[in-house]
């Protein structure tokens, strides 16, 4: 009995042994698939690296180096260089060997005392760095000005900006780079297919033997040999703005600073003595009135003005009897107005002796001297004003003394030309007297013979 039980009981544990051990493999490659996944989904969300274009094989068969992922992160990690003497501003742009073709450019604008010398300390600053003079533009008038073109080695771009920055009072600095490697790469992978396609045809024209292919394979070879030399000369170019960078220097003459000096002069007239300068420019008043001439000054600039004085162009006042009101003649502050008044009386249509019947004019002129806060006397200066006085005319009947005056005028108008007149003739008497004489004497003969 026994026996037979564990006969019949053995392949029962067989089988579960079998089982366990299926379920553990199961597991495993649960596990296994699970930590598959997970890479791929790590990879998957990894950051790519720095990417660089495929480079197609140039004249040497040499490719373009990737740059090395130290490489990017020191080119992240650069930061603005160091400020040099003579740069107001530091240069944030250092060229790094990153195995790209960039070409660096900059403009700078500075202000010299003298622009020849500081053109010479440029060029030899540049001349130093082995760079060379590519290109200088100099005018003399009206102000000194010159702009000079300088190439530079990359390496040595930094430095020379910060010399050639020092040369003056810096003004303006504009500095950028532009990164042509795939234009490069593409312009030589251009040129090896251009230059295949012209060896073809090379080919093609040597096993040429009828006239038509000839001058069409001819024709077909210039157009593909131009677009070759066109696209070594693109090449060429962009490789020598990458080999060497380029330093625009603009060098101005200093602003000379003068003090700020100003004078402005304006005048009024009125019959208002209360207030004359709310008066009016053009006024027109009765043959016998009072007008009152103000005439005010203001100092417009940032220098005292001295030793006011005033003038008059046709006419003569007595510019002495000005009474101040506001401030004085002998000195006028910045920013400040001296105001003075002068009475003029109008007698008989007369101002000043002259008739003011048909308007007359009364110019001023003010001059004065500035000083600078060191009592330095400045170049002088001046401003003007014009009002006009008007009479107004009487058309009543004139009296019996304005016709006694008109009379005595006209006899002596008459009496002034008789005058005239004699003083004309006056040279001439002996000649007439002579001529009165010989008229007598004939006249005189004449009747003598009438009497025989």
């Amino acid at each position: 009995m026994h026996d037979a039980i564990r006969t019949s009981t053995r392949p029962k544990r067989h089988t579960l042994s079998f089982m366990l051990l299926a379920l553990f493999s199961a597991l495993f490659l649960f596990l296994g698939a699970c930590n598959n996944g997970d890479d791929d989904m790590a990879e998957a969300s990894a950051p790519a690296d720095f990417d660089v274009p495929a480079a197609a094989a140039d004249d040497s068969g040499e490719r373009l180096a990737r740059p090395e992922p130290e490489a990017a992160m020191a080119a992240d990690d650069m930061g603005p260089a160091e400020e040099e003497g003579g740069l107001a501003v530091p240069t944030a742009l250092t060229p790094a060997n990153l195995g790209r073709d960039i070409i660096y450019t900059a403009e700078i604008s500075v202000q010299a005392d003298d622009v020849t010398a500081a053109s010479r300390e440029a060029v030899a600053i540049v001349q130093g760095l082995g760079g060379i003079v590519f290109s200088q533009t100099t005018r003399t008038e009206p102000l000194p000005r010159t702009a000079i073109t300088f190439k530079v080695l990359p390496d040595n771009f930094s430095t020379a900006l910060d010399r050639l920055a020092g040369v003056g009072k810096l003004v303006d600095q504009s500095i950028s780079s532009d990164d042509v490697t795939e234009i490069i790469v593409d312009l030589r992978s251009r040129i090896i297919t251009a230059e295949a396609s012209v060896e073809r045809l090379r080919n093609f024209l040597q096993q040429a033997t009828d006239l038509e292919d000839v001058a069409e394979l001819e024709r077909e070879l210039l157009d593909r040999e131009t677009t070759l030399e066109r696209l070594r000369g693109q090449l060429r170019t962009l490789q020598d703005q990458v080999d060497l960078a380029t330093i625009t220097l603009t060098i101005a003459q200093s602003p000379t600073v003068l003090p700020d000096t100003g004078i402005m002069v304006t005048a009024w007239v009125s019959e208002d003595a209360d207030d004359p300068c709310l008066g009016v420019q053009n006024i027109t008043v009765e043959p016998d009135a009072k007008v009152y001439l103000c005439l005010e000054v203001e100092n417009t600039g940032t220098s005292a003005l001295t030793d006011v004085e005033v003038s008059t162009r046709n006419l003569r006042l007595n510019l002495d009897n000005f009474q101040t009101i506001q401030g004085r003649f002998s000195r006028i502050e910045a920013n400040e107005l001296m105001a003075a008044v002068l009475t003029l009386p109008i007698e008989e249509g007369r101002l000043a002796g002259r008739v003011a019947t048909r308007g007359l004019p009364i110019e001023l002129e003010v001059t004065a001297t500035p000083i600078d806060f060191d009592g330095t006397a400045l170049d002088e200066v001046w401003g003007e004003s014009v009002v006009w006085v008007q009479v107004d005319t009487d058309d009543a009947l004139p009296g019996f003394g304005d016709s006694v005056s008109d009379g005595a005028s006209g006899v002596v108008a008459v009496f002034s030309v008789i005058l005239i007149v004699v003083g004309v003739l006056l040279p001439f008497l002996p000649i007439i007297a002579v001529i009165v004489a010989l008229i007598w004497w004939i006249r005189r003969r004449s009747h003598k013979k009438k009497e025989e």
